[in-house]
């Protein structure tokens, strides 16, 4: 069986437990991380909806660079909100990731990525590949990552979904997000970078979307 179809629901499913950070670089030094810049890598952002992944993404790589689950969500039925198309999206992304990572080209994956079984499957490319998976958990406040929702329109009419995430699903996706910071080192990844606080305003001062 492919990486695209063992992963075909990798990116729905979120688990549970507490934080700890151990050995992770912080903030300030994403910018002048070597496998973010000047090599070849694998950067998988983790984070809840509203954490400000596409807004960081789009600061700091070029959109080339950059997969969204969203977008591909468009790709495979015209709604980035259409839950249905959630694996077609996934399998979309896997071959995206593998196709780059074959020509060592840098590849940011916009998705929560909330899982270690989400996880797994792009460390898997990117080890067979010999390139570095670097983390980029964005530990964005709970309740701005709620609020952030409200600014977001709900489902158009005739429409199951809309960019508005429920707020069980956001807070399921926050605590994910913080049990996988005790996890990401023994995952397999290369390096881990956590934004959180004020240096994680700065990253993002200014921008106008946060995802």
């Amino acid at each position: 069986m492919s990486s695209a179809d063992d992963g075909k629901a990798a990116l729905a499913d979120q688990d549970q437990a507490d934080p700890a950070q151990g050995s992770i670089a912080p903030a300030d030094q994403v910018e002048a991380s070597p496998a973010d810049r000047d090599h070849s890598a694998l950067i998988v952002l983790v984070g809840a909806a509203g954490s400000g992944k596409s807004t960081y993404a789009r600061r700091h790589y070029r959109a080339i660079q950059v997969y969204s689950l969203d977008t591909l969500r468009a790709v495979a039925s015209d709604d980035e909100c259409d839950q249905d198309a959630t694996a077609d999206a996934v399998a979309l992304m896997l071959t995206i990731v593998d196709m780059r990572l074959s020509r060592r080209l840098t590849t940011v994956v916009d998705a929560t990525n909330g899982v270690p079984e989400e996880r797994a499957h792009l460390i898997a490319i990117a080890t067979r590949h010999a390139v570095p998976a670097v983390a980029v958990v964005l530990d964005t406040d709970l309740q701005v990552c709620l609020a952030r929702q409200d600014e977001r329109p709900g489902p158009k009419l005739g429409q199951r979904w809309g960019r508005a995430v429920p707020a069980s699903v956001v807070q399921n996706q926050h605590a994910r997000m913080r049990a996988s910071i005790a996890t990401l080192r023994a995952e397999g990844f290369a390096q881990v970078h956590l934004l959180s606080g004020p240096a994680r305003a700065d990253q993002l001062r200014g921008s106008g979307e946060h995802r």
